[in-house]
């Protein structure tokens, strides 16, 4: 199974949990150094981020007396709950008056079990690649092409971490949350090397509303 498959089940779990409970909110699952490995397509980038820059802080100053694996947090407008679920952690927001019986089922009962299904199906387990940063830079003129380009140097690291497999596209995410998958081959201008660069064609550009001097999230993906 590969990890895109992966993604889209865990996804797909995620919405039929809030198709059927309308209590809940938003539901995210993350790693514990911060990836963020499936989420419901309504939650905000920045909230998802300081959500799990919160607990992680947290899961820091817990570690001297053994750790931190729930929390859960009662607020005036709804509850927050985190759990450590397998090698993961689930993420729910919930109305003041959610049935706590069935949301603590979601956390400890339903999503586990598909996770355990999920593994058997997948018994090697999957390297969730955390993003990176990069600064665009745009591709213009007749030979820009629909390829986005990187450094050699972070290729090969990348290529390395999928055991040695070939980099052959990358998805890139502006910080407005919005997506867009394109090839990738090294950055052919030397001058432009070293310098935490990614190239992106016009189009791209377009795609993801963003110009010139932009930050970016870039992922690899290996074949």
């Amino acid at each position: 199974m590969s990890e895109e498959v992966y993604v889209n089940a865990l996804k797909n779990t995620l919405t039929e949990i809030k198709n059927i409970s309308p209590d809940v909110k938003y539901s995210f699952i993350f790693t514990e150094d911060g990836t963020i490995v499936a989420r419901d397509e309504d939650i905000e980038n920045v909230s998802l981020k300081k959500t799990v820059h919160f607990f992680q802080n947290l899961m820091e100053k817990a570690d001297p007396i053994g750790g931190l694996k729930a929390l859960s947090i009662n607020g005036d407008k709804g509850k927050l709950y985190i759990s450590h679920v397998n090698d993961m952690y689930l993420a729910i927001t919930t109305s003041t008056n959610a049935d706590t019986t069935y949301i603590h089922s979601i956390v400890n009962v339903i999503v586990p079990t598909i996770l355990k299904l999920l593994k058997t199906v997948a018994p090697t387990p999957l390297k969730f690649m955390p993003s990176q940063q990069f600064v665009v830079d745009t591709i213009t003129g007749l030979f820009a092409g629909d390829n986005a380009q990187i450094d050699q140097e972070r290729l090969m690291e990348w290529s390395n971490l999928f055991d040695g497999k070939n980099i052959n596209e990358v998805e890139v995410e502006s910080f407005r949350g919005k997506k867009a998958t394109c090839g990738v081959k090294k950055i052919s201008d030397q001058k432009l090397q070293g310098k935490g660069l990614i190239l992106l064609p016009e189009k791209a550009c377009q795609t993801l509303e963003i110009k010139k001097g932009d930050f970016v999230k870039v992922k690899p993906r290996a074949s």
